[in-house]
């Protein structure tokens, strides 16, 4: 079998993982529109800091006017969007401050997290996440195209990080984490350079060092090696 044969095998698996795992991801949020508008911002039918009325809000995200105003509520609640009137709604803008703030949050959830699963690691996970991110980056390199390895590093990059959450076992947490995850998403996504195959590489190599420190029972390398990798996102995501 090819080197890319076996990549495509595994890219069915973690397209089906990621079906599975998808609704635990939403942050508990059961509403269509909330959904909708996030897939619009990913395909770039919506855009950050864009401001546009209800009703055209509405035509992008398929909602007739009753649900519209349900999303709105929710969005706006969620600090994704800013209603005023006479002007209309405008879509949340990751400033300097908002970025740094939430990736220092997450950065305290994740370490703290990861402190714990290592203490727990389950049976096999070492070697099954090592070997998905060597199939990953493969791909990466064979495919270099963002619309096709998306999805992929999406659900690999969430198995991996969502693992350190889960050991607090605290679902509350889980889901301010999956809605911070959501946001945090976006603002990679506003600057493509970021999530690039190269850059998507790095991050994947970084995550292999977090994997080799947790191996050889490293707990405080594997947490030094986390917090590189967070600041190394934060820096991509800023200059390139």
């Amino acid at each position: 079998m090819s080197t890319l044969s076996g990549c495509h095998l595994w890219l069915d698996s973690a397209g089906a993982q990621w079906q599975k795992t998808g609704k635990s991801l939403n942050g508990g949020i059961d509403n269509s529109g909330y959904h909708a508008f996030f897939e619009a911002l990913i395909e770039g039918r919506l855009r950050l800091g864009q401001t546009l009325k209800q009703e055209e809000l509405g035509a992008v995200l398929g909602l007739s006017l009753s649900p519209m105003r349900e999303t709105t509520t929710l969005l706006e609640a969620e600090g994704m969007i800013t209603v005023r009137r006479k002007v209309g709604i405008t879509i949340f803008y990751p400033d300097m401050n908002f970025v740094g703030n939430t990736f220092q949050f997450r950065g305290l959830l994740e370490k703290e997290g990861l402190r714990k699963f290592a203490t727990t690691l389950p049976p096999g996970w070492i070697e099954r996440m090592r070997q998905s991110h060597e199939r990953i980056m493969v791909f990466v390199r064979e495919v270099n195209d963002l619309n096709t390895y998306r999805i992929p590093v999406k659900a690999l990059e969430r198995e991996f990080h969502e693992s350190f959450i889960s050991a607090y076992g605290n679902n509350h947490l889980s889901m301010v984490y999956a809605r911070l995850i959501q946001k945090m998403y976006l603002i990679r996504l506003h600057n493509l350079d970021a999530v690039g195959p190269i850059h998507t590489i790095t991050s994947m190599r970084e995550h292999l060092d977090i994997i080799d420190g947790l191996a050889a029972g490293d707990i405080e390398g594997a947490i030094d090696a986390l917090d590189r990798h967070l600041k190394g996102v934060l820096h991509r995501t800023l200059t390139y």
